[in-house]
């Protein structure tokens, strides 16, 4: 509703991937193929772009961010706080969960780092319907990214090319869709 009211307000989406607080169920930003308590064969399907939702409204700013790349957020809350002056702003910033994704804390931002090596997890900004993705200096097989963590354990070579394909896809979809916003 606020973004639909135009509301000069930031609202910040803290995306652990599933509902984590309340006993590791599955949500529409649960990942393909991830165990969750409420998908314990892994989740069938992928997750719903809340990013794709948010530009829909054609807000002064929305980004996605990352708790492995802090100076990253620190602009992009800067950033969005100055953009609530003339309309909402919207960050979406990704945050692994050590007990829900099986892994140890420590690798915390070893595992955000690996999402957005992957394209699991894509850092971009939206200003209106002007789209600028953060290049990336390395890119790395979603293998990586799915066997860091304990909820993608015993995945088949054919459900992680599935999530390959389906991560390449939605990547090359905003790359794409980014370059048209440039013109």
């Amino acid at each position: 509703g606020m973004l639909d009211r135009g509301e000069n307000v930031l609202y910040l989406c803290y995306d652990n991937e599933a509902y984590m607080n309340t006993g590791i169920q599955g949500s529409a930003s649960t990942p393909m193929a991830a165990w969750t308590t409420t998908t314990p064969a892994g989740k069938s399907v992928g997750r719903k772009n809340l990013m794709q939702i948010v530009m829909a409204h054609n807000i002064p700013y929305a980004a996605t961010a990352s708790v492995a790349n802090v100076d990253d957020l620190r602009k992009k809350i800067k950033k969005a706080h100055e953009a609530t002056k003339i309309g909402p702003a919207f960050l979406h910033v990704h945050a692994p969960c050590p007990t829900g994704w099986g892994y140890a804390s420590a690798k915390t931002i070893e595992v955000a780092r690996l999402a957005i090596e992957t394209k699991c997890w894509v850092q971009y900004e939206v200003e209106y319907d002007k789209i600028t993705v953060a290049p990336l200096k390395t890119v790395k097989p979603v293998e990586e990214y799915l066997k860091s963590q304990g909820r993608f354990r015993g995945l088949t070579p054919e459900i992680i090319a599935k999530v390959q394909a389906d991560v390449d896809r939605q990547y090359d979809m905003l790359v794409k869709r980014a370059a048209l916003t440039q013109e």
